[in-house]
């Protein structure tokens, strides 16, 4: 996932990443420490303080999900090529591609070589979000016409201010900063969102006011 540089920053460590206030960097690791994000950038990568980057969030990238998630989340939706990308649960670092075919949700390993160039095929991208655009319109499968259909999954998207445990089975936990797709705001105290494959509702005041979805 791509964050934007909100300032510089240079590394007092050696597996720490020094950047330029607008450096486009991706987020490799979000999970392993709440302040310290893994990130690269150009052939270079080591960590960076989350505080010093704004996240571009897409609707595609899910993060820590399971397959089975991936699956269920993208059988609710009725269209042709809906997808999303997840980190990989097999390769830790890794990433995998998602896509609803039919009845079916099709699964496919995001490579990344030596010079951190991502691709499923031949072709290859600097970033996540430059392979999604290229499978728009050219086949992400070599034995079927499979193209990405960058659908919404929310109507609006609000960010988590605070962490947030569930105390019941119907809410949603969530952790300060994650991206919420929100699905129902009928109770102004507590909306029903999505996170990371998960359906819950959560209290209104914990999130950012709503950003409407553009994509």
């Amino acid at each position: 996932m791509e964050a934007v540089a909100k300032f510089m920053f240079a590394a007092s460590q050696e597996d720490e990443l020094s950047f330029e206030k607008g450096s486009v960097l991706n987020v490799l690791d979000k999970d392993e420490d709440k302040n310290w994000y893994k990130a690269e950038l150009g052939d270079r990568d080591g960590w960076i303080p989350c505080t010093y980057i704004s996240m571009k969030p897409h609707s595609w990238f899910h993060g820590k999900i399971t397959r089975k998630q991936a699956e269920e989340a993208l059988l609710q939706l009725q269209f042709e090529g809906a997808f999303l990308i997840r980190e990989s649960e097999s390769s830790p670092g890794d990433f995998s591609l998602s896509v609803r075919t039919g009845d079916n949700v099709q699964h496919f390993k995001i490579f990344k070589d030596d010079d951190r160039k991502y691709h499923l095929w031949i072709r290859k991208f600097s970033s996540l979000n430059l392979l999604v655009e290229h499978h728009k319109t050219n086949s992400v499968s070599k034995t079927q016409e499979i193209f990405l259909n960058e659908v919404d999954f929310r109507d609006e998207m609000v960010q988590a201010l605070f962490t947030f445990t569930a105390q019941d089975n119907d809410e949603l936990s969530f952790v300060a900063g994650d991206w919420i797709t929100v699905l129902d705001k009928s109770n102004p105290n507590w909306w029903k969102g999505q996170v990371h494959g998960s359906i819950g509702i959560f209290p209104a005041n914990y999130v950012s006011p709503p950003t409407q979805n553009t994509t």
